[in-house]
């Protein structure tokens, strides 16, 4: 049945009092007076947002549960202390604004054009998240390919998230499916038609996505959880029909509730207006610039002084002085690997570069091969060097590096090629084998 002839139809107590507790979540949750944000030369709404969220965030945390004294922003991680007082500030919202409209909209028997309403706001929420996710592991770039970096790194320094980002990331393949499957759902939700094959794939697509951030102790638990609950809400009001097609073999009819009988050609011509640039903006956009975007780790300009890959070390003389491995591993590197033409790492925990998973590392700026300069820098972007010199090829692939280190010490270090051969970056793939490899 449409919308028009669903009016007719009371709905329980228990239906209208989760309708109002979910509609003020979903509201404060996919923050729908932000998306204009999204559109060129509107980003400064955003802020009003951050300002907004931030204040009840506050507000509730120090007077009411107190998950931290001090909440840590949500910076890379969704799931910081902010995160979660956030969540929670959310939840409570919800519930307490469904009790007060329930006490104060209380003779309402329906909220036929409401849940419309809603429902398509989550929709369309989805669909953006969708195709935002799904285009970056189409490309892919969300899990890149583990780097040389990540081969000479003992397996046990590396953390569960990223040992599952090294799993995805290893086989381009399997990350593109991955991708192909949320753009899928995005795709199917984006049509009333397949609103509900759309709703069901996504809620089978980001159940897969929450398990793995639980599992693997991914920090976007709260995130992927929430976009399973929205895929649910999107299919709640067909699920007598999805139970009695899927587990009782009955007969029913097609879908009619997404369905408005609109017959005046502008609310045509707007929805059709609407939705083609929604999908310019979430969709045709980010496609084009993933597609263009550089992945070779530097600029193509610059040809690499040093050649890409893995560097044993020779010589190691600091201040004058040859530092022996076996007797300063806090000070003597232990190899030296090139990542791409402008980034790295070092066999050394030093809290001058980048220390991550048992690694230093670090990112090279303006390399130049004419002269034998080099530059070190912990990012690209900072103005301090943690070496700063010369390098000079002794031997056909065998450098030595010598300059000022840290700012305050000389150094010379020797770099030799090291062939290493790690099977897991051979990829190898074999229809036929005969043993367990």
């Amino acid at each position: 049945m449409n919308v028009l002839k669903q009016q007719e139809l009371k709905w329980p107590q228990y239906q209208l009092i989760l309708f109002r507790f979910l509609t003020i979540y979903f509201v404060l949750t996919t923050a729908i007076w932000t998306w204009p944000a999204l559109i060129p030369g509107l980003e400064f709404l955003s802020r009003f947002n951050t300002i907004f969220y931030e204040a009840y965030t506050h507000f509730f945390n120090d007077y009411i549960y107190q998950v931290k004294e001090e909440l840590v922003p949500t910076r890379g991680s969704g799931d910081t202390s902010m995160g979660w007082a956030t969540w929670y500030a959310q939840l409570f919202l919800s519930l307490v604004g469904a009790l007060i409209w329930s006490v104060l909209d209380r003779k309402r028997t329906h909220y036929t054009w409401t849940s419309l309403v809603i429902r398509n706001i989550v929709r369309y929420y989805v669909i953006s998240v969708a195709f935002g996710y799904g285009i970056i592991k189409v490309f892919p770039l969300q899990m890149p390919s583990p780097s040389n970096s990540y081969y000479a790194t003992d397996l046990g320094h590396f953390s569960g998230m990223r040992f599952a980002w090294n799993f995805i990331g290893y086989s381009e393949g399997y990350e593109i499916f991955s991708g192909l499957m949320e753009v899928l759902v995005g795709v199917f939700l984006l049509y009333r038609r397949t609103i509900i094959l759309g709703a069901l794939l996504g809620m089978g697509v980001f159940a897969n996505v929450f398990l793995l951030n639980i599992s693997y102790d991914i920090p976007v638990k709260i995130f992927s959880f929430q976009l399973v609950i929205a895929c649910l809400f999107i299919a709640a009001n067909n699920l007598h029909r999805i139970s009695n097609f899927l587990l009782f073999n009955k007969q029913v009819l097609p879908d009619q509730s997404w369905n408005i009988p609109l017959k005046q050609k502008g609310f045509k011509v707007a929805r059709i207006v609407s939705k083609v640039g929604f999908i310019i903006l979430f969709f045709i956009i980010p496609f084009y610039d993933y597609g263009t975007y550089d992945t070779s780790g530097g600029s193509s300009n610059i040809q690499p002084p040093l050649e890409k890959g893995f560097y044993s070390i020779g010589h190691f003389i600091l201040n004058g002085d040859t530092i022996p491995a076996d007797t300063r591993p806090d000070l003597h590197w232990k190899d030296f690997v090139l990542d791409g033409a402008s980034r790295g790492s070092i066999g050394l925990v030093d809290s001058s570069f980048r220390v991550r998973y048992g690694r230093s590392y670090f990112s090279m700026s303006n390399p130049d091969s004419i002269n034998n300069r080099l530059t070190i820098k912990r990012y690209s972007r900072d103005t301090v060097n943690i070496f700063k010199g010369d390098f000079t090829k002794f031997d056909e692939r065998n450098f030595r590096l010598s300059g000022l280190y840290k700012g305050r010490d000389t150094i010379k270090v020797e770099l030799l090629w090291d062939n290493r051969d790690y099977q897991l970056a051979k990829k190898e793939f074999n229809w036929l084998l005969e043993s367990v490899p």
